[in-house]
């Protein structure tokens, strides 16, 4: 249970931060916010372009309000160029670190952009930016799949989003703060936050009403319509809804690390680890521990007069990146800013166009007094535009005159031409690099036009690249900081998804060594631009095509690999006879088995045969020595004897069994000739090392 005193320290912070909020509101971001909505709904047209008075000003006088919208297909234009290219990240030593660890953390990258999708969140972060001059991702650990955690990369509101209203550099990392406003249901906060808070929060009271409806700022885009909320209201279902504001910002703290002598880098110490566990890592790595007063960055979480969350973050860099197509020390611009009011000025002569149009397709009648029969002047004045229309006229009398109408001014035609050209002008999207026909020939003409065209987007797709920089140094972050424990990835080495790699990371021996220890050793970033799949591969196929025809032999089974054919791998397998290679190898495995099985059962038999010529041999050696005992002039004869089987054993070095009959032949020769000499006395000394030779 909370104090007083915390609960007042509380509703301070909250309020402090609020302020804060309310700051950069006033200071930018109001200004920001109906800037990139007026954008978005250039792009998006269909009726939004209008301004409601003005429109209703042109119904009152019967004109109309068209909108020929030349935004829409231009941005898509680049939009679709975008998609063309996908991020490829890397990692390379940096002072200190493993090359092979290097290549793990960049398959790890991969495996992360691939979990989360990231090419559909560029597109729509990109979108966001190119559109409303501001897109911004957020990458941070979630732990709702994985006790372990995984890297989550989300696309964020851009209006949702505000940055260090006193900054004026493109890397967050130069920026003192950055707060995300959202409205969550009270269900989502009390999963997060603990009952404790949703109870605190509904014992407020607030005033505060839904984005658009609060007075000051300007409508988010959702699927349902707006309505009048307060900050702390129930929908029609009575869902519970509040605004939190999660801010991330820099405070200074003296803080511990780990200090290397030798290369002078220096890491922080965890804050829960206790001081006999900093000593003991000091001590086993031979660094030492000092404190230094650093900025750091804490993460507080509040509504208007509640403090949900305030520590310090787990993260060492803010988790929102941030893209912008065109920034100039904190001025952010996008693609359709420029655009709009020469779409207004095509608006506007096109329904000028329709309304002279409109108006002289019954231009009128000159009539001669009297002279109609069939039907009177007010009758002519509203049927004579119809089809099939029949005058009769008085005999003598002039017959009625269509006045002709008047042309459209051609001061209107080239109006619509030069916006059209301004439209394609200022954006940098001609004609040629949308696809249409230029005064161009051949297929290499238009390729370098379309490449000239897309130097002018130099300028967008270059602060694509420095984003797409800045989110790998954070992946590269998390996954040094959060990928500790020993676990195991499958990566996917080819667009076919037949062949995976088991990555294992942070492997302890039983020696206590790490295998692929990503947390040690230093790496710099590198993102390169590749084609989408299909665009590649009919690139690699359309160049194999090509040299073929120039006499490159390119082997069959490799061009029907670089195709877009759906089995491609079986059909070059078969091709290249590796399908029938394989089973073949598989059946010399499954008769090696065999052999080695017939192997193992005839060396268990050869065992089993001389464990018992063994005991045979033992057996005989044991009588040889009690009849030696009883008649030792028998020695000679016995020696002679084994020398002879030693010459027949030497003969024989091929043969793996010991014949069991001839210790049996020795000992019969020896009776018998015990029998023959049993009187006889030798005074040669007899030694077991002789009897058991």
């Amino acid at each position: 249970m909370a104090t007083i005193k915390q609960l007042q320290s509380n509703y301070k912070l909250a309020q402090s931060q609020w302020g804060r909020y309310l700051n950069g509101l006033q200071r930018g971001h109001l200004q920001f916010e109906s800037q990139a909505k007026l954008c978005e709904n250039f792009y998006l047209g269909a009726g939004r372009q209008w301004e409601d008075e003005l429109r209703k000003e042109l119904e009152a006088e019967g004109k109309p309000a068209l909108e020929e919208n030349i935004i829409f297909s231009t941005v898509n234009t680049v939009l679709g160029y975008q998609t063309q290219s996908r991020m490829d990240i890397a990692f390379k030593p940096r002072e200190s670190g493993d090359q092979d660890v290097a290549d793990i953390l960049s398959k790890l990258g991969m495996y992360v952009a691939d979990q989360n999708k990231y090419s559909w969140v560029e597109s729509q972060v990109f979108a966001d930016g190119v559109i409303q001059s501001r897109g911004y991702f957020d990458v941070r650990m979630n732990f709702d799949d994985n006790l372990l955690g995984t890297i989550k990369i989300s696309a964020l509101d851009p209006l949702d989003v505000m940055p260090d209203p006193n900054a004026k550099s493109y890397d967050p990392e130069d920026w003192s703060d950055v707060i995300v406003a959202k409205w969550i249901t009270m269900d989502e906060l009390e999963e997060t936050y603990g009952k404790a808070k949703a109870r605190e929060i509904k014992s407020y009271y607030a005033s505060d009403r839904d984005w658009g409806d609060d007075g000051y700022e300007v409508q988010r885009n959702k699927f349902g319509n707006f309505f009048i909320y307060a900050a702390y209201y129930t929908d029609d279902t009575e869902t519970q809804h509040v605004r939190i504001l999660e801010r991330q910002w820099k405070k200074l703290q003296l803080r511990e690390f780990w200090y290397d002598l030798n290369t002078g880098d220096y890491y922080p110490v965890p804050d829960d680890m206790s001081p006999r566990e900093k000593k003991k890592i000091a001590k086993q790595n031979g660094l030492e521990i000092i404190q230094r007063t650093v900025q750091r960055i804490r993460w507080t979480v509040s509504t208007r007069d509640c403090v949900l969350h305030d520590e310090w973050s787990p993260y060492e860099t803010f988790t929102i990146v941030p893209y912008f197509p065109y920034f100039r020390r904190g001025v952010t611009v996008g693609l359709v800013d420029n655009l709009i009011k020469t779409q207004e000025m095509l608006n506007k002569v096109f329904s000028q166009i329709l309304h002279v149009v409109n108006t002289t397709a019954n231009s009128g009648w000159i009539v001669e007094q009297n002279s109609l029969t069939n039907m009177d002047i007010e009758d002519l004045e509203s049927e004579g535009s119809k089809t099939g229309l029949v005058l009769e006229v008085k005999a003598g009398r002039d017959k009625p005159q269509k006045i002709e109408p008047n042309q459209i001014p051609t001061g209107l035609k080239d109006l619509v031409t030069t916006g059209v050209e301004l439209i394609r002008m200022i954006s940098g999207v001609s004609e040629t690099f949308q696809g249409g026909k230029g005064p161009e020939v051949s297929g290499t003409a238009i390729q370098s036009r379309v490449h000239q065209a897309a130097i002018q987007l130099a300028t967008p797709i270059d602060n694509l690249y420095r984003t797409r920089n800045i989110l790998g140094r954070i992946i590269l972050n998390l996954l040094q900081q959060f990928y500790t424990e020993e676990r195991m990835f499958i990566i996917t080495s080819d667009s076919d998804n037949e062949e995976q790699e088991h990555v294992v990371i942070n492997q302890k021996l039983s020696d206590g060594t790490i295998i692929n220890d990503i947390a040690v050793g230093k790496y710099d970033v590198v993102v390169a631009d590749v084609p989408t799949q299909i665009t590649f591969q009919n690139a690699q196929f359309s160049q194999a095509l090509e040299l073929r025809k120039y006499g490159v032999m390119i082997p069959d089974d490799e061009m029907v690999r670089m195709s877009t054919l759906s089995r491609k791998n079986d059909i070059a397998k078969r091709m290249s006879g590796e399908e029938a290679a394989q089973k073949q190898a598989q059946m010399q495995e499954e008769q090696f088995k065999k052999q080695v099985q017939e192997m193992d059962a005839k060396a268990e038999k050869l065992e089993g045969d001389a464990i018992n010529a063994r005991i045979v041999a033992v057996k005989a050696a044991t009588e040889i020595a009690q009849l030696l005992q009883i008649n030792p002039g028998l020695s000679p004869l016995i020696d002679a004897v084994l020398k002879s089987a030693e010459a027949a054993q030497e003969a024989e070095e091929n043969e793996e069994e010991q014949d069991p009959q001839a210790a049996q032949e020795m000992l019969k020769n020896v009776q018998n000739q015990g029998n023959l000499g049993q009187n006889q006395v030798s005074s040669t000394p007899v030694s077991a090392k002789d009897v058991f030779k």
